[in-house]
């Protein structure tokens, strides 16, 4: 009977403790962006990384950095990602969350993807094309940059606004001439023309891809000793799409509802790198002077006081695990 009373107690703490750890969990709502680009994320909480630094993780599918933006501003989410784009227009506009990490870098998963039958044979070309293109994005900045490049006005070409997943359909149905796009969906519209469309040019040259991870004010606020153990699981996240980028990919192609070798594809653009270099720091001061000039935002903006936490808490996640920089 001792034995057995013992047991019990011993089986009684046991749930006690697993009771305290599971307690121990920060809950957080984690929109999520159905892109290759943010593969850290997805992979992360699968492979339980955000666990292991005491986060309980619930992916919230996002289409859009537009609806990242809306779902933190609204307490939908409370972490989330947003393009670099989508980040300034939120800085400008007062949105209550900041920017921790980069997520991901990779302007060449950018690229204009034409029709063969519209006679796009260089930059040039593009004169008088209609190319679907979204609003207010990086493949919209690199069009401009890349017309200004070729000596033609930004008016050269009719612009078709669109989203990144439907552009591919407007391409394939001859609606336009050209797309502005976004991996993985640039492979996919190639890979369904069967030779009949090609990239013209890749816009890292222009344009920093991926993007910035964003927490909540009100989420940072309620929990300020576990903001830094967020980046750092972001950042270990990371590293492991590095160093296991095949499995990586499968993981995500769970996610995205594609076929893992489409994911592959992107990773050849991108690198989920979260520090801000200089390329970095200087496309996020051109697309803020972008937006400002397409009146997309309401006023030129300096950008370093919106980095001001991010640099914090580089600084003290590079201090604590240098090792997840390798």
């Amino acid at each position: 009977m001792k034995i057995l009373r013992r047991s019990v107690l011993a089986g009684a703490g046991a749930a006690t403790l697993l009771g305290r750890a599971a307690g121990a969990q920060t809950k957080v709502k984690f929109g999520v962006l159905t892109t290759a680009s943010q593969a850290a994320f997805y992979v992360g909480a699968k492979k339980g990384i955000f666990a292991k630094y005491g986060f309980d993780v619930e992916v919230q599918p996002l289409a859009t950095g537009v609806q990242a933006n809306q779902a933190l501003a609204a307490g939908q989410a409370d972490w989330s990602g947003g393009g670099v784009e989508s980040t300034v227009v939120a800085w400008a506009t007062g949105l209550p969350f900041k920017a921790y990490s980069m997520y991901a870098k990779g302007g060449d998963s950018y690229a204009i993807l034409v029709r063969k039958e519209a006679g796009i044979a260089s930059p040039k070309d593009l004169k008088g094309k209609k190319i679907a293109v979204p609003q207010g994005t990086a493949p919209a900045q690199g069009l401009n940059q890349v017309l200004k490049e070729a000596g033609l006005p930004a008016n050269a070409v009719m612009r078709v606004n669109a989203n990144y997943g439907n552009m591919g359909q407007m391409l394939i149905s001859g609606a336009v001439d050209a797309m502005a796009g976004l991996e993985p969906f640039l492979t996919l519209t190639e890979e369904k023309m069967e030779g009949k469309a090609s990239i013209l040019l890749r816009l890292g040259k222009y344009v920093q891809g991926g993007g910035l991870f964003l927490i909540s004010d009100k989420w940072a606020a309620a929990n300020p000793t576990k903001v830094a153990d967020a980046v750092a699981a972001l950042w270990e996240s990371q590293q492991w799409v590095r160093k296991n980028p095949k499995e990586a990919a499968a993981i995500e192609a769970e996610f995205l509802k594609v076929e893992p070798r489409i994911v592959e594809v992107s990773f050849k653009f991108l690198t989920y790198d979260p520090l801000i270099d200089d390329f970095t720091a200087k496309s996020l001061q051109t697309t803020a002077d972008y937006l400002a000039e397409e009146k997309l935002i309401p006023a030129p903006l300096k950008l370093e006081p919106h980095l001001a936490e991010l640099n914090k808490v580089t600084q003290q996640v590079k201090a604590k695990y240098p090792q997840l920089l390798q």
